[in-house]
């Protein structure tokens, strides 16, 4: 072997053992849409809010990790969230959360949990139920 190669065969090995450490896709990408049954225009300045929420704690509120915020509501109303891997724990139960809101006064909300599999790409479709009045 070449004098010059050798000082540098372990440094090239350590390089090609710490490349396969480093994740090629650091983010988790969560899309779907959110949709209502009801066959009803929204108001123009009504606001749908989804959100991605650490579940994990029962006795606890949620923790909102991520959220958007849009007016422009159709149905279904598509969603999509790309959120950097380390801001999901291990071990953690991670949900999607939907509602339509108009002058501050809850019209639409997800009734059921909306959980998400970290290691899906299939996109989620949230229902949201009226509230009564």
């Amino acid at each position: 072997m070449n004098k010059w190669l050798k000082p540098l065969l372990p440094v090239a090995m350590a390089a090609s053992v710490l490349s396969g450490c480093a994740t090629p896709n650091a983010s988790v990408e969560i899309q779907g849409e959110v949709w209502f049954r009801e066959r009803i225009a929204l108001p123009p300045n009504a606001v749908l809010t989804v959100q991605v929420k650490d579940v994990s704690k029962m006795d606890a509120p949620s923790v909102v990790i991520a959220e958007l915020q849009r007016s422009d509501i159709t149905t279904p109303a598509p969603f999509q969230f790309v959120i950097p891997s380390d801001q999901f724990e291990p071990g953690h139960t991670y949900a999607v959360g939907a509602k339509i809101s108009h002058n501050d006064q809850l019209m639409f909300i997800n009734t059921q949990a909306y959980p998400i599999d970290l290691g899906s790409q299939e996109p989620m479709s949230v229902l949201v139920q009226q509230v009564g009045r």
